[in-house]
């Protein structure tokens, strides 16, 4: 029993890493098209914020057997939401600027992937850390649950980067008129989830 949960909360973390949040997210820090070596340390700092972020709150409220007020989730997706239209919008502004000769100048700042990674991890810390209290009992196991779960999320979410970033340095490296196409539309689906998730939120905060 304890093996299933343990390995569903593995499962869970791969399957997390792939919601459009977090996909929308990346693809905007990986407007530049960095090469091989810079997406996966994108990745890694997202994973960092997020896992690091959740599992303490995860922790404390596992450890604790808290809960949290109503409004912390819809708090927490109206912030995503400011997140991921910001997002959105930086990366319209960069679609038609030139490549940087310089592959630093492709990649974003550490803090700013980091931070975008923490905002995620709370957003999602209340649902993990219940469904690990709910899914197994004794608290070093609920413990183990959020450790594994968030090994998937940032395993899941270096492939996903990786995945991403290969078509997309294709495009940056090959052509500036579908790399401005890419880019547009990839910050327009992050615009547009993130308005959708903000106005999804607002309601369930004056619902």
């Amino acid at each position: 029993m304890l093996e299933s949960a343990l390995s569903l909360g593995l499962v869970l973390g791969l399957r997390h890493a792939s919601d459009a949040d977090h996909v929308c997210a990346i693809a905007s820090l990986l407007r530049s098209g960095q090469g091989f070596r810079a997406a996966v340390r994108t990745a890694l700092l997202w994973s960092l914020g997020h896992s690091s972020t959740f599992f303490a709150v995860g922790a404390v409220l596992v450890g604790g057997r808290l809960s949290v007020p109503d409004a912390w989730e819809p708090v927490m997706e109206l912030l995503v939401a400011v997140l991921l239209v910001a997002l959105g919008v930086v990366q319209w502004r960069h679609a038609d600027c030139p490549l940087p000769e310089s592959p630093e100048h492709t990649r974003p700042h550490s803090w700013r992937v980091v931070l975008v990674g923490v905002v995620h991890g709370l957003a999602g810390s209340a649902g993990i850390a219940l469904l690990a209290l709910t899914t197994v009992r004794e608290r070093l196991a609920a413990f183990l649950f959020l450790l594994l779960f968030g090994v998937g999320v940032s395993g899941g979410m270096v492939l996903l980067t990786i995945l991403l970033s290969l078509p997309l340095g294709f495009v940056v490296r090959n052509s500036e008129r579908w790399r401005s196409r890419v880019l547009k539309t990839t910050s327009a689906l992050g615009i547009g989830l993130g308005a959708w998730m903000g106005v999804s939120g607002l309601r369930a905060l004056v619902g």
